[in-house]
């Protein structure tokens, strides 16, 4: 070394520091201070200081290189000791790999269902800025919100508030019968919207300008699904379609409707079609949706408070005098899909609950997985442990092991993502064929996505491998090289909280799974109010009219044995209904309310087997109770303070704004015209013709086919333009539950696939309780004990674990249980048998995955654990 008057340079030793460490920077910097010395006495300081920093900078890639090769070797060298004990521990390794391969394959479902349903429009340029405007409307007591609006609000936004950059109206139809030659079908995803349109949905166009495709009336763009359907590639452009009997010139044809989107079009036909429409002009109608992106930087806050009373200046005097007010609020697009809860939206949103349920699960899952990886690492301390001290005796140091059992953990956690991705690949149709989501494997294979999940799978394995990793290079050789292994007592301890905290969590799963199947047979077994069994609806559309001949059509389809009964209406139960304002006519308290209305003949009652509490039903023989005669429901009497059905008699009710003046003839016993999510609301009953949209038939369970056959052929006869559509009442009732038991299944699967990984766990951690007791089993079995009791002595520790976790995981599942079953109105009790249940399945799975191993210690020959002693 040399004399600190001689010290080296500062900035090139600094430089030289950052790549050598200890004994070997010493070394280099004892060899080259000879040198350095030497030239310090022989010539001038600066240069020996020059030659000191050349010889640094030049030794540098030098010994950059060497660090990086040893590296290497010793990255290679860490590898083959990795697989080696891969190889050597094949269970341990398979139970590993396994389980975080299925907790991942779980968490990547999860997380395209969760990616998926957050994406909604949010594809859409500038998607920050666009906005739907919707509407609250407030009558007496009553209150509602609907998505659509009038079609005023549009233009008078963009006349009157310069925020507004621009604002369309869309007005789906629902179905159209559309016709070109021989091709007839019905269509559903019509709708009619301004020629703006485009410049605030970001739809692609494949042929036409988007500028000025719906600029004139009767023209249409069409989906490339449609356009293929109806011309098999040839160029639509400048064609027609016949579209409930009226020509429709084609002039775009834009991408397929994206499955991510709450606006999914076929037919996008222009407003202007309906310009002499006496709807277009009128404020109290609630038909259309409208869209407005605003300007760049506008406040929203304040601009929702000016937006909110658009309709005052137009028409609130007339409002205001009827008691009705008139209030509107945004809603942003990319929260339509998951936040919108009002009424009549384009089509049923999403459930915000289920996705944050399925986000919590993917965690549990993925916690059980790395629970499992540290209760297995942590049991295998003993077969390590002299591994561990054989390397410090040879001098490793202590975080060359950290390094070790972490790259082993990074290697595994690597491992399992791609048996995960494979998993996943498997799954996801067979997933989406049984549940009936749409999800997509090739979302995952995207580069940034990639990147994500090899990141979070190196974060997985480092963190489930930091424990393990600490606590096996912590063994002191003195101790492990003589057998004996410490921290025993408190590795012990932390399996024991490890195992309950599975098990917690797969008996919280297990009792969710249960408590929704209850509540989804609940749903289906209560009794509705009517009679769903046995009903075939026919849907009147695609022009359609009966309402001059509603009575000979039903005597047609009545001439069958086996049709017992014929009825017609405007909606059928598990239908939309439609709702308009409702006051009592004659009383000092008009009691103006919005409810549902419903129209039918006066067969509809009978048929559906609706009592009547009160008063009598609809009669096509009195010429007053055709539209001229009211029926309400229970609630309906409620909701106007009649103390009984019978004060309801007689007093006289008038719809809308100067509609309709009849009285009430009779009152009707609820009945669930909605799906049970919802309580059953007013409803005002009425024999209107001009709407019948459905003719539901009553028929027998016998010669159905042949029934079904008739059915048929009657309906050609009669609208031999119009193609035959059925469908059975209690399978389109039920299809209400349908988002919710999707959930419920989605959720029971991962229940299984979480309790099935916790098992793999237990099933490992048995193995190696009984291999590491094995010597103490022998003994008590020389010493006289029987196999029965040798197994209940390995299960009983297992089964306190279980049943301490039961009594965790009760208290929380209630709580969190009793909040989801809140979003039902109607919904069964949460008894402790659900509770009793769950922990007796958890116990006997946990039970029956340890006999295997307990068993088979227990019936283990004592002369082969005993004879090296």
């Amino acid at each position: 070394m040399i004399d600190k008057k001689d010290k080296f340079p500062l900035v090139p030793t600094t430089l030289l520091k950052l790549f050598l460490k200890g004994e070997e920077f010493h070394e280099f910097s004892d060899d080259i201070g000879e040198v350095y010395r030497q030239l310090l006495q022989s010539g001038p300081k600066w240069k020996a200081k020059s030659w000191y920093f050349f010889r640094i900078l030049e030794s540098i890639p030098r010994i950059f290189a060497d660090i990086l090769y040893w590296r290497f070797v010793m990255l290679i060298n860490y590898l083959k000791i990795a697989l080696r004990n891969f190889k050597r521990h094949k269970g341990y390794t398979f139970l590993n790999i396994s389980g975080f391969a299925l907790g991942m394959a779980c968490c990547l479902i999860i997380f395209l269902y969760v990616r998926h349903e957050t994406s909604f429009d949010t594809y859409h340029k500038d998607v920050e800025r666009i906005y739907r405007i919707s509407q609250d409307i407030r009558t007496g007591t009553s209150n509602r919100l609907f998505a659509p609006v009038s079609p005023m609000v549009s233009p008078t936004l963009k006349a009157d508030y310069p925020q507004v950059e621009q604002s369309v109206r869309v007005l789906p139809t629902g179905s159209r019968l559309v016709k070109k030659e021989e091709l007839v079908f019905y269509e559903d995803r019509f709708m009619y919207a301004d020629k703006d349109v485009f410049e605030i949905f970001s739809i692609p166009f494949l042929r036409g300008s988007p500028q000025d495709a719906l600029a004139r009336p009767q023209t249409v763009v069409i989906s490339q699904r449609i356009a293929q359907k109806y011309f098999s590639g040839e160029n639509p452009l400048g064609k027609t379609l016949e579209i409930n009997r009226e020509e429709y010139e084609i002039t775009g044809v834009a991408v397929n409707s994206p499955k991510n989107t709450h606006l999914k079009y076929d037919f996008i036909s222009s407003l202007e079609t309906l310009a002499d429409w006496s709807e277009m002009s009128n404020w109290y109608s609630t038909m259309f949706y409208t869209y407005l992106k605003v300007q760049p930087n506008v406040n929203i806050e304040e601009f929702s408070k000016q937006v909110s009373h658009v309709a005052d200046k137009y028409v609130g005097e007339r409002l205001a005098t009827s008691g009705t007010t008139y209030s509107y609020f945004l809603q942003p697009l990319s929260s339509i899909h998951l936040q919108s809860k009002i009424n009549y939206d384009i089509e049923p949103p999403g459930n915000l609950l289920y996705v944050k349920i399925f986000a919590i699960v993917g965690l549990f899952i993925i916690l059980i997985a790395g629970l499992n990886f540290i209760n297995l690492a942590t049991a295998r301390a003993a077969n390590r442990s002299k591994e561990v001290g054989l390397r410090k005796v040879v001098g490793a140091q202590r975080l060359q092991l950290i390094g070790q059992f972490l790259g082993e953990s990074l290697l595994m956690a690597i491992l399992s993502l791609g048996l995960a991705l494979v998993l996943a690949w498997l799954v996801i149709p067979l997933l989406n064929n049984l549940i009936g989501i749409s999800l997509s494997f090739a979302e995952l294979l995207q580069p940034f996505v990639l990147i994500v999940l090899l990141g979070g799978a190196a974060l997985l394995g480092m963190i489930a491998g930091l424990y393990p990793a600490f606590v096996l290079s912590s063994f002191k050789p003195a101790t492990t090289l003589k057998g004996v292994l410490s921290g025993r007592s408190r590795s012990f301890s932390l399996r024991t909280i490890l195992v309950i905290v599975q098990f917690t969590i797969s008996v919280f799963l297990i009792i969710g799974t249960l408590m929704m199947s209850k509540q989804f047979n609940y749903m289906r077994s209560q009794d509705l109010g009517f009679e769903k069994d046995q009903k075939l609806v026919l849907p009147l559309r695609g022009g359609i009219d009966v309402q001059e001949n509603f009575e000979s059509v039903k005597d047609v389809f009545s001439k069958h044995s086996s049709i017992s009964g014929v009825t017609v209406s405007s909606s059928v139960p598990g239908r939309g209904l439609s709702n308009f304002s409702i006051r009592l006519v004659g009383e000092e308290d008009a009691k103006k309310q919005d409810m549902f209305h419903l129209h039918f003949d006066s067969d509809f009652i009978p048929n559906y087997g609706i009592e009547v509490v009160a008063g009598r039903q609809f009669m096509k023989e009195l010429n007053t109770d055709f539209m001229g005669a009211f029926l309400i429901n229970e609630a309906a009497v409620k909701a106007f303070g009649w103390t009984s059905p019978e004060e309801a008699l007689g007093k006289r009710l008038q719809t809308g704004y100067g509609g309709r003046v009849n009285p009430i003839i009779g009152v009707t016993k609820n009945f669930h015209y909605r799906g049970l999510q919802t309580e059953v609301e007013p409803l005002v009953m009425e024999f209107l013709p001009w709407s019948f949209r459905y003719l539901t038939i009553s028929m027998g369970t016998l010669n159905l086919k042949e029934t079904m056959t008739f059915v048929e052929s009657q309906w050609k006869t009669l609208f031999p333009e119009n193609p035959f559509e059925s469908f059975f009442l209690d399978i389109e009732f039920n299809r209400q539950y349908k988002a919710d038991e999707q959930a419920g299944s989605i959720f029971s699967v991962f229940t299984l696939l979480g309790l099935f990984i916790a098992c793999l766990g237990l099933f490992g951690l048995a193995s190696f309780m009984a291999e590491t007791r094995s010597r103490e089993i022998g003994i008590r079995k020389v010493l006289g004990a029987s196999t029965p009791g040798l197994v209940f002595m390995m299960t009983k520790q297992f089964t306190k674990w279980v049943i301490l976790a039961n009594g965790v995981a009760w208290p929380i599942a209630y709580v969190f249980v009793n909040r989801w079953l809140k979003n039902f109105a109607y919904r069964s009790n949460m008894g402790i048998e659900i509770f009793v249940l769950a922990g007796a399945i958890a116990l006997f799975i946990a039970i029956l995955t340890i006999s295997f191993q307990s068993i088979k210690a227990a019936m283990s020959n004592p002369v082969d654990a005993l004879k090296y002693e």
